[in-house]
Protein backbone atom coordinates (compact mmCIF):
# COMPACT_ATOMS: atom_id res chain seq x y z
CA UNK A 1 0.00 0.00 0.00
CA UNK A 2 1.61 3.52 -1.18
CA UNK A 3 1.14 6.36 1.50
CA UNK A 4 -2.24 8.21 1.57
CA UNK A 5 -2.62 10.70 4.18
CA UNK A 6 -6.48 10.30 5.50
CA UNK A 7 -7.03 13.06 7.57
CA UNK A 8 -9.78 15.33 7.54
CA UNK A 9 -7.53 18.48 6.69
CA UNK A 10 -6.84 16.87 3.49
CA UNK A 11 -10.32 18.17 2.03
CA UNK A 12 -10.05 21.73 3.00
CA UNK A 13 -9.65 24.22 -0.34
CA UNK A 14 -8.57 27.74 -0.54
CA UNK A 15 -9.38 31.44 -2.75
CA UNK A 16 -8.67 34.03 -1.84
CA UNK A 17 -7.71 33.14 2.25
CA UNK A 18 -4.55 30.72 1.73
CA UNK A 19 -2.03 33.22 3.46
CA UNK A 20 -4.03 33.88 5.99
CA UNK A 21 -3.87 30.22 6.80
CA UNK A 22 -1.08 27.90 8.24
CA UNK A 23 -0.08 24.44 7.60
CA UNK A 24 -0.11 21.48 9.73
CA UNK A 25 3.54 19.49 9.07
CA UNK A 26 3.25 15.77 8.85
CA UNK A 27 6.59 13.95 8.76
CA UNK A 28 6.85 11.24 6.18
CA UNK A 29 8.59 8.08 6.49
CA UNK A 30 11.88 8.20 5.78
CA UNK A 31 14.49 5.39 4.14
CA UNK A 32 16.04 2.98 6.99
CA UNK A 33 19.13 2.30 5.19
CA UNK A 34 20.13 6.08 4.09
CA UNK A 35 21.09 9.41 5.63
CA UNK A 36 18.60 11.63 3.77
CA UNK A 37 14.84 11.00 2.12
CA UNK A 38 12.98 13.27 -0.10
CA UNK A 39 9.74 13.40 -2.40
CA UNK A 40 10.17 13.74 -6.01
CA UNK A 41 6.77 13.46 -6.77
CA UNK A 42 2.91 13.21 -5.82
CA UNK A 43 -0.72 12.60 -6.83
CA UNK A 44 -3.71 14.07 -5.38
CA UNK A 45 -4.47 11.06 -3.89
CA UNK A 46 -1.06 10.58 -2.01
CA UNK A 47 0.83 8.10 -3.82
CA UNK A 48 4.04 9.36 -3.16
CA UNK A 49 7.44 8.86 -4.88
CA UNK A 50 11.04 9.98 -3.72
CA UNK A 51 14.54 8.97 -3.31
CA UNK A 52 17.36 8.39 -0.70
CA UNK A 53 20.61 9.43 -0.62
CA UNK A 54 23.81 8.45 1.06
CA UNK A 55 22.56 4.56 1.78
CA UNK A 56 25.18 3.49 4.40
CA UNK A 57 27.59 0.02 4.20
CA UNK A 58 28.26 0.13 0.33
CA UNK A 59 29.63 -2.88 -0.74
CA UNK A 60 33.29 -2.56 -1.52
CA UNK A 61 34.90 -5.19 -4.10
CA UNK A 62 39.08 -4.45 -3.21
CA UNK A 63 40.25 -8.36 -4.85
CA UNK A 64 40.99 -6.63 -7.90
CA UNK A 65 42.98 -3.02 -6.47
CA UNK A 66 46.95 -3.11 -6.48
CA UNK A 67 47.72 -2.29 -2.72
CA UNK A 68 51.22 -1.83 -4.12
CA UNK A 69 49.97 1.49 -5.84
CA UNK A 70 51.73 4.55 -5.27
CA UNK A 71 48.68 6.42 -5.44
CA UNK A 72 47.10 4.20 -3.05
CA UNK A 73 49.64 4.46 -0.11
CA UNK A 74 50.18 8.49 -0.65
CA UNK A 75 46.41 8.88 0.12
CA UNK A 76 46.53 6.53 2.93
CA UNK A 77 49.34 8.33 4.68
CA UNK A 78 48.05 11.49 4.06
CA UNK A 79 44.63 10.81 5.93
CA UNK A 80 46.88 8.89 8.74
CA UNK A 81 49.03 12.33 9.02
CA UNK A 82 45.64 14.72 9.05
CA UNK A 83 43.88 12.34 11.62
CA UNK A 84 47.49 12.31 14.01
CA UNK A 85 47.48 16.02 13.63
CA UNK A 86 44.10 16.42 15.34
CA UNK A 87 44.93 13.42 17.40
CA UNK A 88 42.02 11.53 16.30
CA UNK A 89 44.15 8.22 14.51
CA UNK A 90 42.56 5.72 12.37
CA UNK A 91 43.15 2.50 13.60
CA UNK A 92 43.11 0.11 10.05
CA UNK A 93 45.82 -0.17 7.90
CA UNK A 94 45.97 -0.91 3.88
CA UNK A 95 47.15 -4.93 4.57
CA UNK A 96 43.55 -4.52 7.04
CA UNK A 97 41.68 -3.48 3.76
CA UNK A 98 43.67 -6.02 1.77
CA UNK A 99 42.91 -9.10 3.95
CA UNK A 100 40.83 -8.05 7.00
CA UNK A 101 38.01 -7.18 5.33
CA UNK A 102 38.13 -3.70 6.92
CA UNK A 103 35.98 -2.05 4.83
CA UNK A 104 33.01 -4.06 6.09
CA UNK A 105 33.96 -3.20 9.96
CA UNK A 106 35.54 0.33 9.81
CA UNK A 107 33.99 3.06 9.30
CA UNK A 108 36.74 5.07 8.16
CA UNK A 109 37.97 2.46 6.21
CA UNK A 110 35.13 1.97 4.40
CA UNK A 111 34.81 5.78 4.10
CA UNK A 112 38.37 6.08 2.82
CA UNK A 113 38.21 3.61 0.33
CA UNK A 114 34.74 5.25 -1.02
CA UNK A 115 36.74 8.17 -1.56
CA UNK A 116 39.53 6.50 -3.25
CA UNK A 117 37.00 5.03 -6.01
CA UNK A 118 35.14 8.28 -6.05
CA UNK A 119 38.41 9.85 -7.15
CA UNK A 120 38.39 7.35 -9.77
CA UNK A 121 35.14 7.56 -10.93
CA UNK A 122 35.96 8.15 -14.63
CA UNK A 123 38.48 5.22 -14.57
CA UNK A 124 36.61 1.73 -15.82
CA UNK A 125 38.98 0.11 -13.76
CA UNK A 126 37.51 0.73 -10.68
CA UNK A 127 34.33 -0.12 -9.58
CA UNK A 128 31.74 1.79 -9.64
CA UNK A 129 29.60 3.11 -6.58
CA UNK A 130 26.31 5.10 -6.33
CA UNK A 131 24.93 6.02 -2.62
CA UNK A 132 21.47 6.99 -3.92
CA UNK A 133 17.96 4.88 -4.93
CA UNK A 134 14.71 5.45 -6.41
CA UNK A 135 11.52 4.55 -3.24
CA UNK A 136 8.06 4.78 -3.28
CA UNK A 137 6.28 5.78 0.13
CA UNK A 138 4.33 2.95 2.00
CA UNK A 139 1.66 3.61 4.97
CA UNK A 140 4.68 3.49 7.56
CA UNK A 141 7.74 3.52 5.20
CA UNK A 142 10.19 4.63 2.37
CA UNK A 143 10.81 1.39 0.17
CA UNK A 144 13.00 0.89 -2.03
CA UNK A 145 12.03 0.72 -5.73
CA UNK A 146 15.08 -0.97 -8.16
CA UNK A 147 14.85 -0.17 -11.12
CA UNK A 148 17.88 -1.82 -13.21
CA UNK A 149 20.11 -2.82 -10.55
CA UNK A 150 20.96 -6.50 -10.18
CA UNK A 151 23.24 -8.30 -7.70
CA UNK A 152 27.08 -9.05 -8.61
CA UNK A 153 29.27 -11.33 -7.43
CA UNK A 154 31.50 -8.64 -6.72
CA UNK A 155 29.64 -7.21 -4.07
CA UNK A 156 28.91 -10.77 -2.53
CA UNK A 157 25.15 -11.52 -4.09
CA UNK A 158 23.80 -7.59 -3.16
CA UNK A 159 23.06 -5.08 -5.53
CA UNK A 160 25.62 -3.83 -7.15
CA UNK A 161 24.98 0.12 -5.62
CA UNK A 162 26.49 1.46 -9.07
CA UNK A 163 23.18 2.57 -11.13
CA UNK A 164 21.48 6.08 -10.84
CA UNK A 165 17.68 6.14 -10.80
CA UNK A 166 14.69 8.61 -10.60
CA UNK A 167 11.18 8.18 -10.12
CA UNK A 168 10.10 11.18 -11.92
CA UNK A 169 6.24 11.81 -11.85
CA UNK A 170 3.10 10.20 -10.70
CA UNK A 171 -0.05 10.02 -12.58
CA UNK A 172 -3.25 9.99 -11.33
CA UNK A 173 -4.12 6.11 -10.76
CA UNK A 174 -0.32 5.93 -9.12
CA UNK A 175 1.29 4.65 -12.41
CA UNK A 176 5.10 6.07 -12.38
CA UNK A 177 7.57 7.18 -15.52
CA UNK A 178 11.50 7.54 -14.59
CA UNK A 179 14.83 6.43 -15.82
CA UNK A 180 17.74 4.33 -14.95
CA UNK A 181 21.07 3.16 -15.16
CA UNK A 182 22.18 0.29 -16.21
CA UNK A 183 24.57 -1.56 -13.50
CA UNK A 184 28.14 -2.24 -14.04
CA UNK A 185 29.56 -5.81 -14.53
CA UNK A 186 33.21 -6.82 -13.06
CA UNK A 187 34.79 -8.12 -16.31
CA UNK A 188 38.17 -10.12 -16.73
CA UNK A 189 38.00 -10.89 -20.00
CA UNK A 190 40.47 -7.98 -22.27
CA UNK A 191 44.08 -7.92 -22.72
CA UNK A 192 45.34 -4.71 -23.58
CA UNK A 193 47.36 -4.07 -26.55
CA UNK A 194 51.31 -5.22 -26.29
CA UNK A 195 50.41 -6.66 -22.84
CA UNK A 196 50.11 -10.49 -21.68
CA UNK A 197 47.60 -10.75 -19.00
CA UNK A 198 44.01 -9.80 -18.86
CA UNK A 199 42.46 -6.01 -17.19
CA UNK A 200 39.77 -6.01 -15.31
CA UNK A 201 36.69 -3.42 -16.70
CA UNK A 202 33.53 -2.34 -14.77
CA UNK A 203 31.33 -2.29 -17.93
CA UNK A 204 27.10 -1.84 -18.25
CA UNK A 205 25.07 -1.86 -21.36
CA UNK A 206 23.05 1.49 -21.07
CA UNK A 207 23.61 5.01 -20.21
CA UNK A 208 20.09 5.51 -19.12
CA UNK A 209 16.53 4.15 -20.49
CA UNK A 210 13.38 5.62 -19.88
CA UNK A 211 10.93 3.17 -17.68
CA UNK A 212 6.78 3.16 -17.07
CA UNK A 213 5.83 1.49 -13.71
CA UNK A 214 2.56 0.14 -13.43
CA UNK A 215 0.30 0.96 -10.44
CA UNK A 216 1.03 -2.88 -9.43
CA UNK A 217 5.01 -1.66 -9.20
CA UNK A 218 5.72 -3.71 -12.93
CA UNK A 219 8.68 -1.75 -14.83
CA UNK A 220 8.42 -1.32 -18.01
CA UNK A 221 11.18 0.18 -20.73
CA UNK A 222 9.98 2.19 -22.73
CA UNK A 223 11.49 1.88 -26.53
CA UNK A 224 14.13 4.27 -28.49
CA UNK A 225 14.52 4.52 -31.80
CA UNK A 226 16.48 1.70 -32.38
CA UNK A 227 20.24 2.33 -29.93
CA UNK A 228 20.62 -1.67 -29.74
CA UNK A 229 23.72 -1.46 -32.61
CA UNK A 230 25.06 2.08 -31.18
CA UNK A 231 25.92 1.08 -27.36
CA UNK A 232 22.49 1.09 -26.10
CA UNK A 233 20.98 4.80 -26.23
CA UNK A 234 20.41 7.25 -24.02
CA UNK A 235 16.28 8.17 -22.63
CA UNK A 236 14.87 9.23 -19.41
CA UNK A 237 10.83 9.87 -18.96
CA UNK A 238 10.09 12.81 -17.13
CA UNK A 239 6.56 12.76 -16.77
CA UNK A 240 3.17 10.65 -17.08
CA UNK A 241 -0.72 11.90 -17.80
CA UNK A 242 -3.49 9.47 -17.82
CA UNK A 243 -5.62 10.66 -20.17
CA UNK A 244 -9.61 10.27 -20.04
CA UNK A 245 -9.84 7.57 -22.69
CA UNK A 246 -7.73 5.53 -20.18
CA UNK A 247 -4.30 5.88 -22.32
CA UNK A 248 -1.08 7.30 -20.80
CA UNK A 249 0.78 10.16 -22.23
CA UNK A 250 4.33 9.97 -21.51
CA UNK A 251 7.26 12.45 -22.16
CA UNK A 252 10.79 12.97 -21.42
CA UNK A 253 14.16 12.94 -23.88
CA UNK A 254 15.44 10.21 -26.33
CA UNK A 255 18.73 9.65 -28.09
CA UNK A 256 17.82 9.73 -32.08
CA UNK A 257 20.72 9.44 -33.80
CA UNK A 258 24.63 9.29 -33.53
CA UNK A 259 26.08 12.95 -33.37
CA UNK A 260 28.42 13.55 -36.59
CA UNK A 261 30.81 14.49 -33.82
CA UNK A 262 30.67 11.65 -31.68
CA UNK A 263 30.70 9.37 -34.68
CA UNK A 264 33.54 10.36 -35.37
CA UNK A 265 35.69 10.81 -32.25
CA UNK A 266 34.66 6.94 -31.75
CA UNK A 267 36.26 6.29 -35.64
CA UNK A 268 39.33 8.04 -33.48
CA UNK A 269 39.61 6.61 -30.37
CA UNK A 270 37.68 3.24 -29.89
CA UNK A 271 40.13 0.96 -31.52
CA UNK A 272 39.66 -1.97 -29.22
CA UNK A 273 43.33 -1.63 -28.05
CA UNK A 274 43.92 -0.08 -24.43
CA UNK A 275 39.92 -0.81 -23.36
CA UNK A 276 37.31 -2.43 -25.05
CA UNK A 277 35.14 -0.58 -27.21
CA UNK A 278 32.27 -0.23 -24.97
CA UNK A 279 34.41 1.21 -22.54
CA UNK A 280 35.50 3.77 -24.86
CA UNK A 281 31.84 4.91 -25.75
CA UNK A 282 31.50 5.20 -22.02
CA UNK A 283 34.05 7.44 -21.61
CA UNK A 284 32.62 9.04 -24.83
CA UNK A 285 29.17 9.16 -23.43
CA UNK A 286 30.39 10.51 -19.85
CA UNK A 287 32.89 13.51 -21.99
CA UNK A 288 31.04 15.02 -24.18
CA UNK A 289 27.86 15.06 -26.43
CA UNK A 290 27.98 11.27 -27.96
CA UNK A 291 23.78 11.67 -29.42
CA UNK A 292 21.21 14.10 -30.89
CA UNK A 293 18.93 13.66 -27.91
CA UNK A 294 15.62 15.26 -29.15
CA UNK A 295 11.93 15.88 -26.96
CA UNK A 296 10.31 12.40 -27.17
CA UNK A 297 6.40 11.27 -26.16
CA UNK A 298 5.24 7.50 -25.54
CA UNK A 299 1.70 5.93 -25.82
CA UNK A 300 0.52 3.89 -24.08
CA UNK A 301 -3.01 1.85 -23.77
CA UNK A 302 -5.10 1.06 -20.42
CA UNK A 303 -3.21 -2.39 -20.55
CA UNK A 304 0.31 -0.78 -20.24
CA UNK A 305 1.27 -1.47 -24.20
CA UNK A 306 2.75 0.22 -26.11
CA UNK A 307 0.56 1.93 -28.64
CA UNK A 308 2.21 1.70 -32.43
CA UNK A 309 3.28 4.78 -34.21
CA UNK A 310 2.53 7.39 -31.06
CA UNK A 311 6.01 6.59 -29.50
CA UNK A 312 7.69 9.61 -31.38
CA UNK A 313 10.45 12.76 -31.31
CA UNK A 314 8.68 15.79 -30.88
CA UNK A 315 11.54 17.39 -32.23
CA UNK A 316 13.92 20.42 -30.71
CA UNK A 317 14.30 24.03 -31.04
CA UNK A 318 16.30 24.22 -34.33
CA UNK A 319 16.94 21.85 -37.59
CA UNK A 320 20.02 20.57 -38.27
CA UNK A 321 21.65 22.37 -41.58
CA UNK A 322 24.21 20.51 -44.29
CA UNK A 323 27.20 21.13 -42.65
CA UNK A 324 26.50 20.74 -39.39
CA UNK A 325 27.94 17.77 -37.32
CA UNK A 326 27.32 19.32 -33.64
CA UNK A 327 25.08 16.97 -31.36
CA UNK A 328 21.75 18.63 -31.00
CA UNK A 329 19.55 18.81 -27.86
CA UNK A 330 15.90 19.39 -26.74
CA UNK A 331 13.91 18.09 -23.54
CA UNK A 332 10.71 17.62 -22.69
CA UNK A 333 10.17 17.97 -19.12
CA UNK A 334 6.15 18.25 -18.63
CA UNK A 335 3.05 17.81 -20.08
CA UNK A 336 -0.78 18.82 -19.24
CA UNK A 337 -3.85 17.06 -20.05
CA UNK A 338 -4.49 18.88 -23.65
CA UNK A 339 -1.08 17.92 -24.45
CA UNK A 340 1.35 20.81 -24.17
CA UNK A 341 4.53 19.77 -23.00
CA UNK A 342 7.54 22.19 -21.90
CA UNK A 343 11.23 22.02 -21.16
CA UNK A 344 13.93 23.16 -22.99
CA UNK A 345 16.32 23.03 -26.55
CA UNK A 346 19.18 24.21 -28.25
CA UNK A 347 18.33 27.13 -30.85
CA UNK A 348 19.94 30.25 -33.29
CA UNK A 349 19.37 33.54 -32.88
CA UNK A 350 20.09 35.47 -36.02
CA UNK A 351 20.95 32.11 -37.68
CA UNK A 352 23.30 31.64 -34.93
CA UNK A 353 24.04 28.32 -32.96
CA UNK A 354 22.98 28.77 -29.32
CA UNK A 355 24.66 26.21 -27.35
CA UNK A 356 22.90 27.06 -24.20
CA UNK A 357 19.23 25.90 -24.11
CA UNK A 358 16.19 28.14 -23.79
CA UNK A 359 12.92 27.11 -22.01
CA UNK A 360 9.49 26.61 -24.83
CA UNK A 361 6.78 24.23 -25.23
CA UNK A 362 6.62 21.92 -27.71
CA UNK A 363 2.85 22.04 -29.54
CA UNK A 364 1.68 20.66 -33.01
CA UNK A 365 5.24 19.60 -34.38
CA UNK A 366 6.93 23.29 -33.43
CA UNK A 367 9.68 24.43 -30.40
CA UNK A 368 8.13 27.89 -29.61
CA UNK A 369 10.65 29.66 -26.67
CA UNK A 370 9.15 31.26 -23.74
CA UNK A 371 11.43 34.08 -23.35
CA UNK A 372 13.21 36.54 -25.33
CA UNK A 373 17.02 36.37 -24.84
CA UNK A 374 18.97 38.77 -25.47
CA UNK A 375 22.56 37.52 -24.83
CA UNK A 376 24.44 34.14 -25.88
CA UNK A 377 25.20 33.61 -22.71
CA UNK A 378 21.44 33.73 -21.09
CA UNK A 379 19.71 30.36 -20.67
CA UNK A 380 15.94 28.95 -19.05
CA UNK A 381 14.14 26.14 -18.21
CA UNK A 382 10.61 24.98 -18.12
CA UNK A 383 9.83 22.67 -15.55
CA UNK A 384 6.38 22.06 -15.03
CA UNK A 385 2.67 23.17 -16.57
CA UNK A 386 -1.01 23.52 -15.24
CA UNK A 387 -3.88 22.16 -16.95
CA UNK A 388 -4.62 25.88 -17.57
CA UNK A 389 -1.89 26.20 -19.87
CA UNK A 390 0.31 28.08 -17.03
CA UNK A 391 3.70 27.12 -17.70
CA UNK A 392 6.67 27.73 -14.52
CA UNK A 393 10.31 27.89 -15.06
CA UNK A 394 13.51 29.67 -14.16
CA UNK A 395 15.57 31.91 -16.45
CA UNK A 396 19.66 32.45 -15.68
CA UNK A 397 23.01 33.55 -16.43
CA UNK A 398 25.19 30.94 -17.94
CA UNK A 399 28.71 32.70 -18.37
CA UNK A 400 30.25 29.18 -18.30
CA UNK A 401 28.58 26.01 -19.13
CA UNK A 402 26.55 24.31 -16.21
CA UNK A 403 27.07 27.24 -14.34
CA UNK A 404 23.86 29.40 -13.07
CA UNK A 405 24.06 33.23 -12.24
CA UNK A 406 21.80 35.44 -11.45
CA UNK A 407 18.78 33.16 -11.56
CA UNK A 408 15.17 34.31 -11.86
CA UNK A 409 11.81 32.63 -11.93
CA UNK A 410 8.81 32.91 -14.38
CA UNK A 411 5.54 32.10 -14.91
CA UNK A 412 4.15 31.91 -18.46
CA UNK A 413 0.54 31.34 -19.84
CA UNK A 414 0.94 29.55 -23.52
CA UNK A 415 -2.63 30.74 -24.71
CA UNK A 416 -1.54 34.39 -25.01
CA UNK A 417 2.17 34.17 -24.42
CA UNK A 418 1.87 36.30 -21.65
CA UNK A 419 5.41 35.96 -19.76
CA UNK A 420 5.92 37.25 -15.92
CA UNK A 421 8.67 37.29 -14.17
CA UNK A 422 8.40 36.14 -10.38
CA UNK A 423 9.53 38.55 -7.77
CA UNK A 424 11.79 36.95 -5.49
CA UNK A 425 12.66 37.55 -1.19
CA UNK A 426 15.36 40.22 -1.87
CA UNK A 427 17.57 41.46 -5.38
CA UNK A 428 19.86 38.59 -6.15
CA UNK A 429 18.06 36.12 -4.50
CA UNK A 430 17.66 33.37 -6.68
CA UNK A 431 14.17 31.62 -7.19
CA UNK A 432 13.62 28.21 -8.69
CA UNK A 433 9.73 27.09 -9.25
CA UNK A 434 8.96 23.87 -8.88
CA UNK A 435 5.73 23.02 -9.62
CA UNK A 436 2.16 24.76 -9.57
CA UNK A 437 -1.23 23.83 -9.75
CA UNK A 438 -4.79 24.63 -11.22
CA UNK A 439 -5.57 27.49 -9.26
CA UNK A 440 -2.14 29.15 -10.20
CA UNK A 441 -0.51 28.71 -6.81
CA UNK A 442 3.41 27.96 -7.52
CA UNK A 443 5.99 26.21 -5.02
CA UNK A 444 9.45 25.70 -5.30
CA UNK A 445 13.13 27.31 -3.11
CA UNK A 446 14.62 29.93 -3.18
CA UNK A 447 16.93 31.92 -1.46
CA UNK A 448 15.36 33.26 1.54
CA UNK A 449 18.62 35.34 3.66
CA UNK A 450 21.82 36.48 2.09
CA UNK A 451 24.99 34.86 3.77
CA UNK A 452 27.21 35.61 1.48
CA UNK A 453 28.52 32.81 -0.79
CA UNK A 454 25.72 30.44 1.25
CA UNK A 455 22.55 32.37 1.45
CA UNK A 456 19.76 30.41 3.16
CA UNK A 457 17.24 28.34 0.88
CA UNK A 458 14.16 27.99 1.52
CA UNK A 459 10.63 26.91 0.41
CA UNK A 460 8.26 29.51 -1.15
CA UNK A 461 4.85 29.79 -1.36
CA UNK A 462 3.45 31.96 -5.03
CA UNK A 463 0.05 33.21 -5.87
CA UNK A 464 -0.29 33.93 -9.22
CA UNK A 465 -3.62 36.05 -8.79
CA UNK A 466 -2.48 38.93 -6.75
CA UNK A 467 2.33 38.03 -7.33
CA UNK A 468 2.03 37.27 -3.50
CA UNK A 469 5.37 35.65 -2.00
CA UNK A 470 5.21 33.54 1.32
CA UNK A 471 8.22 31.93 2.79
CA UNK A 472 6.39 28.74 3.73
CA UNK A 473 8.39 28.45 7.06
CA UNK A 474 6.21 31.28 7.76
CA UNK A 475 2.73 29.48 7.76
CA UNK A 476 4.41 27.06 10.54
CA UNK A 477 4.71 26.65 13.71
CA UNK A 478 8.29 28.74 15.17
CA UNK A 479 11.06 25.90 15.48
CA UNK A 480 11.96 24.88 18.89
CA UNK A 481 12.32 21.46 20.51
CA UNK A 482 8.86 20.06 19.75
CA UNK A 483 8.98 21.13 15.93
CA UNK A 484 12.68 20.95 14.74
CA UNK A 485 11.59 21.54 10.90
CA UNK A 486 12.55 24.17 8.52
CA UNK A 487 11.22 23.33 5.22
CA UNK A 488 13.79 23.56 2.48
CA UNK A 489 12.38 22.48 -0.56
CA UNK A 490 8.97 22.43 -1.66
CA UNK A 491 8.03 19.73 -4.76
CA UNK A 492 4.71 19.24 -5.37
CA UNK A 493 0.99 21.04 -4.67
CA UNK A 494 -2.11 19.78 -4.95
CA UNK A 495 -5.23 21.22 -6.19
CA UNK A 496 -6.21 21.40 -2.88
CA UNK A 497 -3.21 22.98 -1.66
CA UNK A 498 -1.42 20.19 0.17
CA UNK A 499 2.52 20.68 -0.28
CA UNK A 500 4.79 17.97 -0.56
CA UNK A 501 8.16 18.76 -0.14
CA UNK A 502 11.83 18.44 2.33
CA UNK A 503 12.66 19.48 5.45
CA UNK A 504 15.57 19.52 7.24
CA UNK A 505 15.81 18.30 10.83
CA UNK A 506 18.87 17.27 13.51
CA UNK A 507 19.18 14.14 14.09
CA UNK A 508 22.21 11.25 15.39
CA UNK A 509 25.55 11.50 13.07
CA UNK A 510 25.85 8.44 11.29
CA UNK A 511 29.02 7.31 9.50
CA UNK A 512 29.21 5.31 6.34
CA UNK A 513 28.53 1.97 7.85
CA UNK A 514 25.04 4.10 9.40
CA UNK A 515 26.78 3.71 12.81
CA UNK A 516 26.11 6.89 15.61
CA UNK A 517 29.48 8.49 15.66
CA UNK A 518 30.77 9.56 18.80
CA UNK A 519 33.20 12.65 19.81
CA UNK A 520 36.12 12.47 21.98
CA UNK A 521 34.27 12.23 25.11
CA UNK A 522 31.76 9.54 23.76
CA UNK A 523 29.00 11.12 23.36
CA UNK A 524 26.69 10.92 20.52
CA UNK A 525 27.31 13.56 17.31
CA UNK A 526 24.65 15.32 15.87
CA UNK A 527 24.37 16.64 12.17
CA UNK A 528 21.19 18.18 9.55
CA UNK A 529 19.72 15.38 7.80
CA UNK A 530 17.27 15.82 4.95
CA UNK A 531 13.44 14.47 5.49
CA UNK A 532 10.05 14.65 3.70
CA UNK A 533 7.01 16.08 4.73
CA UNK A 534 3.36 16.66 3.62
CA UNK A 535 2.07 20.06 4.70
CA UNK A 536 -1.69 20.68 4.82
CA UNK A 537 -3.70 23.97 5.18
CA UNK A 538 -5.22 24.54 8.40
CA UNK A 539 -7.75 27.58 8.03
CA UNK A 540 -8.13 28.06 11.67
CA UNK A 541 -4.61 28.47 12.53
CA UNK A 542 -2.58 31.70 12.56
CA UNK A 543 0.88 32.85 11.57
CA UNK A 544 3.12 32.68 14.32
CA UNK A 545 5.90 35.48 15.11
CA UNK A 546 9.45 33.79 14.78
CA UNK A 547 12.44 34.39 16.79
CA UNK A 548 15.44 34.64 13.76
CA UNK A 549 16.84 31.02 13.73
CA UNK A 550 20.72 29.82 13.07
CA UNK A 551 21.45 28.96 9.27
CA UNK A 552 21.50 25.62 8.68
CA UNK A 553 23.43 23.99 5.85
CA UNK A 554 20.96 22.06 2.89
CA UNK A 555 22.25 20.75 -0.17
CA UNK A 556 20.37 18.41 -2.37
CA UNK A 557 22.40 15.31 -2.73
CA UNK A 558 22.63 14.17 -6.57
CA UNK A 559 23.81 10.84 -8.02
CA UNK A 560 27.30 11.24 -8.92
CA UNK A 561 29.96 9.36 -10.98
CA UNK A 562 32.77 11.83 -11.09
CA UNK A 563 31.94 13.32 -14.87
CA UNK A 564 28.69 11.48 -15.14
CA UNK A 565 27.43 14.18 -12.90
CA UNK A 566 27.64 16.66 -16.09
CA UNK A 567 24.99 14.28 -17.50
CA UNK A 568 22.59 14.01 -14.64
CA UNK A 569 22.89 17.43 -13.67
CA UNK A 570 20.06 18.45 -16.50
CA UNK A 571 17.74 15.41 -15.34
CA UNK A 572 17.79 16.28 -11.56
CA UNK A 573 14.64 18.59 -12.21
CA UNK A 574 12.90 16.36 -14.16
CA UNK A 575 10.01 15.52 -11.66
CA UNK A 576 7.02 16.49 -9.74
CA UNK A 577 4.07 17.44 -12.51
CA UNK A 578 0.69 18.18 -12.67
CA UNK A 579 -2.00 15.46 -12.82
Amino acid sequence: MRYSLLAASIGLCFSGQLFAATYQLTELPSHIGSKNTFVSDANDSGVVAGRATELFNLKIDVSYIDFSDDSLIREYDQLKDARDRIDDPIKFTLDDIQNNNATATDPDAHAFMRGYLSQRSGNAEFQKLNSSTSLIYATSSADEKVIFDEQRDYTGGELSRSVVSFITAVASDGAMVGWGTAPYTKKNEFTKKDENETTVFFEREFSSRAVFITPAGEVIELPSPSFEADYGGQSMAADVQKLDDGTYLVIGQSAVSVAKDGQDRFNDICKNESEPVNVCVWRLQNLSEYYNREAYQWKLDANFNIISGESKSLGAGLVREDDEERAHIGTALAVNNAGVVVGHSQTRKDDNFIVRQRAGFYKDGTFTQMIDHVEGYESSRGVAINNQGIAIGYRFNEFTLGRQEQVKGYYFNVNDKKYTEIKSFYDGSALFPEDINDAGYIVGQAEAENLGDNPRREAFLYNTANSELQNINDLLPCKSDAFPYSVVEAVKITDDNRIYGVATKTAKRRDSLGQVMKDSSGADEYESIAVPVLLTPDSSGQPEQCAPEEAETYERSSASFGVFSLLALPLLMLRRRRK
